[in-house]
């Protein structure tokens, strides 16, 4: 279906339909519509690993300088 065909046929729509048209596209438009049905939470694009999961398992309990103080120790600044 092309465009002009659709506009054509949201011309003949009655008023009332051409309202819960609009606030129906404009909830598809609005991504927030949907994360506040879902609890707030977005979900994107699919279901993410747990990065923070997968570090731990990697690298376990260590802790790591912070990374400017290593930086400018390599670099010979102190």
């Amino acid at each position: 279906m092309s465009a002009t065909q659709l506009i054509k046929q949201l011309k003949a729509l009655s008023a009332s339909e051409r309202d819960s048209f609009a606030r129906l596209f404009q909830e598809l438009q609005t991504p927030t519509a949907q994360a506040e049905a879902d609890g707030g939470v977005a979900s994107g694009s699919g279901d993410w690993p747990d990065f923070g999961a997968r570090l731990k398992r990697i690298y376990g309990n260590k802790v790591v300088a912070d990374s400017e103080a290593v930086i400018s120790y390599t670099r010979g600044d102190w």
